[in-house]
């Protein structure tokens, strides 16, 4: 999938292609990484929405009855989902990044996405598709198969009962989320981990969605200037913080419930565990989030004691092991984030272990750990196992250049207000951040300089 973006803040104009297996964003502060990643967040995500399209009625009842049914798909009625799921975003900046409507308007006027393909392009592309996915809609889960050549989605039913509840729920979201699975594949879904989820967990009771939105309703409705029906604030989503900081408090706030469940994923998250934090993430029945360490097994220390490390790392852990399904695509900024350069290099290797296990990655990143470590796990794929495993290199962590994306984000010049994106060739051997490659060559020579000086004397 690739789009376009035009008048993003700085940004006048950009093209990014989506479709790699994983998308690496380098380039200095404050040139727009973030802006863009929040963006392609609100794109990818599925979250419960309610959508009617042409009227199914048979789907339901034959996928409860049968444990299976047949989707018809609508490249119409598709098509026009994800326009308007993609109008909803341009109307929509002041909450994904958690401003007044007013700053928004001066921060994007006109503010465009596209995705860049007709709609016999699109057409095209959902014959060609050809997958298997699991939907999960609370406690209901379902099997989802697509056949290349085919204009159907095979249903498969996995609960062998269905509550009243349940049913209900089948109606309101089922067509939404497989109109999405379509409408933005290779996309099942998006997860986030922006800079701020070191927080997240630590101050996640302070930061309650839930109470941040009764008392933005209790000010409004006891405003003279802004009285309001009530029921007008059931359904107004509070703007306090951006979307991906609201959809972190709001699974912070569940996951005594998310913990229940265990994903194929759980053994490399207790690696993640093993390796990087010398211990264990643990939720307790209240929800609250705990560290044990392997050097006191005994001791249970709540989150917001622990090192910058753990949490740094425990949403990642935490969704590894309770949320994930393969073909996410997992968005995380600065990935090296209070992570000394060896922790930096392990976690490069576990980015190419999700990316073989069947996720998408977006990275935003100024480590020069992690893109030499990736640049190694490219070569990896062009050389002998022996060599690969001479060094400590399994298959597992191997990359392939034509899976990986890289885009450099700066400004045109030191004065320039615009930024520029442009695409990073991927070669064989990987791929160089020139801004990055300059700073280090610079710290080079000015060392190499005052070396010398001191060995053999300025004037030498």
């Amino acid at each position: 999938m690739k789009i376009k973006l035009e008048n993003l803040g700085a940004i006048k104009y950009s093209e990014i292609d989506l479709s790699k297996r994983l998308t690496v964003f380098c380039g200095p502060n404050n040139s727009g990484k973030t802006y863009v990643a929040f963006i392609v967040y609100a794109l990818t995500k599925s979250s419960l929405k309610y959508f009617r399209g042409s009227e199914k009625k048979e789907l339901i009842p034959n996928l409860i009855q049968n444990q299976k049914a047949i989707f018809e798909i609508d490249v119409e009625e598709v098509w026009n989902y994800r326009n308007l799921e993609i109008s909803n975003i341009k109307e929509s900046l002041d909450s994904i990044y958690g401003i007044s409507e007013e700053i928004s308007n001066n921060l994007f006027q006109d503010f465009n996405i596209e995705i860049q393909q007709t709609k016999e392009e699109f057409k095209a592309s959902i014959l060609k598709m050809n997958f298997s996915n699991e939907l999960r809609l609370n406690n209901i889960t379902i099997d989802i198969n697509k056949a290349d050549g085919s204009n159907n989605l095979e249903l498969f039913l996995k609960n062998k009962t269905i509550s009243k509840d349940s049913i209900e729920i089948l109606n309101f979201y089922l067509t939404g989320k497989l109109f999405s699975l379509i409408g933005f594949y290779p996309f099942t879904t998006s997860y986030i981990l922006p800079v701020e989820r070191n927080s997240i967990y630590t101050f996640s009771k302070e930061l309650s969605i839930q109470k941040q939105e009764f008392l933005d309703r209790a000010q409004a409705l006891g405003s003279k200037t802004d009285r309001k029906d009530p029921f007008h604030w059931l359904m107004k989503s509070s703007k306090r913080y951006p979307l991906p900081i609201r959809d972190g408090l709001e699974i912070a706030e569940d996951l005594a419930n998310y913990a229940k469940n265990n994903t194929e994923f759980f053994k490399l998250a207790e690696e993640i565990e093993t390796e990087l934090l010398q211990g264990k993430i643990l939720i307790t029945k209240d929800g609250d989030v705990q560290y044990s360490s392997d050097r006191a097994k005994s001791k249970k220390i709540p989150i917001h004691l622990t090192a910058s490390i753990v949490k740094t790392l425990s949403s990642l852990v935490f969704y590894l092991k309770h949320i994930a399904s393969k073909n996410e695509l997992i968005i995380i900024d600065e990935p090296e984030l209070n992570l000394h350069p060896n922790n930096q290099v392990y976690l490069a290797r576990v980015f190419a272990r999700l990316i073989n296990s069947g996720f998408r990655l977006l990275i935003s990143t100024h480590s020069d750990y992690i893109i030499r470590e990736l640049n190694n796990l490219i070569m990896c794929s062009y050389v002998s196992f022996e060599t690969a495993e001479k060094l400590g290199y399994k298959q597992s962590v191997f990359l392939a250049k034509e899976n990986i994306g890289a885009y450099l984000f700066q400004h045109k010049n030191k004065s320039s207000r615009s930024v520029t994106i442009s695409p990073i060739e991927v070669t064989d051997t990987g791929f160089d951040v020139e801004t990055i490659d300059k700073t280090i060559d610079d710290l080079n020579e000015k060392s190499e300089e005052l070396f010398f000086s001191i060995k053999f004397g300025k004037d030498e």
